[in-house]
């Protein structure tokens, strides 16, 4: 029989608590024992021998050389921590452990954590401000080099503003305020500042924003006091070394490939209806200049000047048929963008249709797309007192440009041609200022340099002010823009030139409504059942095909369209068939893809012809000469990639259109500082403008409160669009001879036609001329 224990129990067996009421009394291997067991056997010798488990730990951990190895162990160990852990999960040994560490310790040890976190801080937020240069603003992103440190280097300092700036509650609920970002990093950076003067990393991209904005002088001081910015002398002198840094830049960019623009700056001086001697002129005259790098100047040769200037000389005039008027292939491509135009406009009105949206078929053929993320690097000049309104002035204009401030000598564009896209003023101005420089000594003073092109911008302008001229009529015309403007209560409208963005508002509700009109009346079902119904993207195509043939497309039947035939319905025809170019042209400017535009160039230039609009006929036919006669084909593609740019990375504009951007920038600097403003600071300003312009975005994202619209709320204008559909529907006016529709009395010129009989007739041939003895120096 094995030998049994005291308690009966086999050797080698598991004991339990229950079966000894005193472990330790027995020999057994340790790991044997419960955990329970032991706590147990513990407690109960504590017991017997009158001490408290308090008191055994207090005592072995008294720095004593018999217990020194029970102490060491103890702290190498998790045990202090585990021991805090354990008293923090409950509620009253947490306010004693909370009570007992302020009495011991008070904030002794946060504060010399948190004077540690912001001296690591502090040695990334130096910054110089002599070491400041126009590169690293460019760069600069206040996400990244702002609030990304603050979190890395301060984080129990973020921990405490966050807490001081929101209760709990609101850390929990709040959605729509987060302190994080904004606030407590604005802290962070005013906290690095006041604490060294040369912590400088936040504090001088704010200051360029408050000057570039017109905050007075006593205002950039006080905030100066509280941290946020430089001082006004301090950052006056670094906006004015930065101002020699982009022109160093731009002197480089203008030494090798690059285009040119500029356009007049007109600012208001003066309030003040009394003009005395020696009085401030009420509107001061200007020119801002702008310094474009290219690209897609693949041969080293593309940009030379004397085969060009050759081929000026004997190249062959275009000609109507081959030159102008579209091609049948090219009138298809047209037409297959017309119809994707058309399914824009209907899907842009029903949410229904996202599901089509990204259809291969529905997305527009590209040409030149540019790469992917382009940006164009721009260079303002320092904006002049010159006037660049006359002959005289623009030579004026030129010297400055390339003499005065990138200090070239006059024979250093000799063989270098210059891309210079501008609106038709300008470039009328550049060619009467070379009929003065004639013989000149060099290509330069001879302005020869610059290879012209008109800005899309003005084009688009221009467009628009010719189709409402054209088709305006009177208020009693059903169909016209007139009777259009007042259904649609449009008081701004009634000046020839009234403002591009309210006019283009009035043309895209209009066609937007006839547009939907036209749909129901060819596929029989409202929008909303259309959608229900799915159709596939080949559908609507055939959808907006009938509708462009029937409605939009400017061929009207000669058998039905006579001189006796309706009026109503042969205007709102031709209206249709010119709002869809106009859009057409927009929504091709705004791609960034030149090709699309200059698949209208034909087109375009028979309209201003047909319109009466003979400058801008003229300057078409001089851009249409150089592209498909004169310049070479590496130049030619030069031309093609640099009038449409991207300063941005993201939008595509014309070039002409970012003159206007950077005009717009410094009269509202001027209108923010009134009669404190002064020209000299504005030859600062202007170079500074692309750093500028990216600070403010930046700036107004990062405190959410975007500058100048970087968050455009988009209008609502779904009412007035079926106003537009319904009037159309209620006369139907997509129907000829409707019984009981009030007759219209004047007849709407197709201005293609009347264009393409002109150019045909005499208008080539009298602008041939012109541009033979031109070219020929006679």
């Amino acid at each position: 029989m094995a030998t049994m224990t005291a308690n009966n129990t086999a050797p080698g067996a598991v004991p339990s608590a229950h079966d000894f009421p005193c472990a330790l009394a027995w020999i057994y291997a340790t790991h044997t024992i419960p955990q329970e067991a032991k706590i147990l056997s513990v407690v109960r010798i504590l017991k017997q021998m009158k001490m408290s488990p308090i008191e055994l730990v207090t005592t072995l951990l008294v720095p004593q050389d018999v217990y020194r190895d029970n102490a060491d162990g103890f702290y190498r160990s998790q045990g202090l921590e585990n021991l805090l852990d354990l008293i923090s999960r409950d509620n009253h040994g947490r306010k004693k452990l909370e009570k007992w560490f302020e009495n011991k310790f008070g904030l002794d040890p946060l504060l010399r954590e948190v004077h540690r976190e912001m001296d690591d801080l502090s040695t990334h937020f130096l910054r110089s401000t002599s070491e400041v240069t126009p590169e690293s603003l460019l760069e600069f992103d206040f996400e990244r080099d702002v609030t990304e440190l603050c979190r890395e280097y301060t984080p129990k300092l973020r921990r405490i503003l966050l807490t001081a700036a929101q209760t709990p509650r609101a850390a929990k609920e709040n959605t729509m305020k987060d302190p994080d970002p904004v606030l407590v990093t604005m802290i962070q950076a005013q906290l690095a500042k006041t604490r060294s003067q040369n912590n400088n990393l936040c504090a001088i991209p704010c200051s360029l924003y408050f000057l570039s904005s017109g905050m007075p002088r006593k205002v950039v001081d006080t905030l100066a006091h509280a941290g946020m910015n430089l001082s006004y002398n301090s950052v006056k002198t670094t906006h004015s070394t930065l101002a020699n840094g982009q022109m160093r830049r731009a002197q480089l960019a203008a030494r090798s490939g690059h285009a040119i623009s500029w356009d007049n700056t007109n600012i208001s001086l003066s309030v003040h209806v009394e003009q005395r001697t020696l009085a401030p002129p009420k509107v001061q005259s200007g020119t801002t200049q702008i310094v474009y790098a290219l690209r897609g100047v693949i041969q080293p040769n593309s940009l030379q000047l004397l085969p060009i200037l050759e081929r000026r000389a004997s190249a062959p005039l275009i000609t109507f048929a081959a030159d102008i008027r579209p091609t049948y292939s090219q009138s298809q491509t047209i037409q297959k963008h017309l119809g994707i135009s058309i399914i824009e406009l209907l899907i842009q009105n029903e949410p229904g249709f996202d599901y089509v949206k990204s259809a291969p078929e529905l997305q527009h053929p590209q040409y030149r797309l540019p790469p992917p993320d382009h940006q164009t690097d721009e260079f303002v000049l320092r904006t002049t007192k010159l006037d660049e309104g006359s002959g005289e002035g623009t030579i004026q204009v030129n010297d400055n440009i390339y003499i005065d401030q990138p200090k070239f000598g006059i024979k250093d564009l000799d063989n270098t041609a210059v891309p210079s896209i501008n609106d038709q003023k300008t470039n009328a101005l550049i060619h009467a200022a070379r009929l003065l420089r004639l013989g000149d000594l060099s290509a330069l003073l001879r302005l020869d340099h610059y290879q012209l092109a008109p800005g899309p911008f003005h084009l688009e302008l221009n467009v628009s002010w010719l189709i409402l001229k054209i088709h305006r009529g009177n208020g009693a015309d059903l169909g016209s823009l007139q009777y259009f403007i007042g259904l649609l209560t449009k008081v701004r409208l009634g000046s020839a030139q009234p403002d591009l963005e309210t006019l283009v508002s009035l043309f895209m509700q209009v066609l937007s409504g006839a547009m939907l009109h036209f749909r129901e009346v060819e596929s029989g079902m409202s929008l909303k059942d259309l959608a229900k119904s799915k159709p596939s993207a080949s559908t609507l195509l055939e959808i907006a095909s009938r509708i462009f043939n029937k409605y939009a497309s400017g061929n009207l039947d000669p058998a039905n369209d006579t001189p006796d035939s309706d009026n109503t319905f042969h205007n709102v025809h031709l209206l249709m068939c010119d709002l869809l170019l106009f859009y057409f042209l927009q929504t091709s400017i705004s791609s960034g893809d030149f090709g699309r535009v200059e698949l209208l160039l034909g087109t375009l230039t028979m309209m201003f012809s047909g319109g009466g609009c003979s400058k801008y006929q003229t300057e078409l036919l001089y851009f249409l000469q150089n592209l498909k006669k004169v310049w070479p084909e590496p130049f030619a593609n030069i031309m093609h990639d640099n009038v449409l740019i991207s300063t941005s990375g993201r939008t595509y504009v014309s070039v002409d259109k970012n003159a206007e951007f950077n005009i717009n920038f410094q009269k509202h600097y001027f209108a923010a500082k009134g009669v404190h403003a002064s020209w000299d600071f504005l030859a600062d300003l202007a170079p500074n403008i692309p750093i500028l312009r990216k600070l403010k975005t930046q700036f107004g994202e990062f405190l959410v409160a975007p500058w100048q619209g970087t968050h455009h709320t988009k209008v609502d204008t779904s009412a007035l669009i079926t106003k537009v559909k319904s009037k159309m529907s209620e006369f139907e006016l997509h129907r000829p001879h409707v019984s009981g529709r009030r007759v219209t009395e004047g007849r709407t010129v197709d201005i293609i036609q009347m264009g393409a009989a002109n150019l045909r007739k005499t208008g080539l041939k009298a602008w041939g001329k012109a541009y033979s003895k031109w070219a020929n120096g006679t």
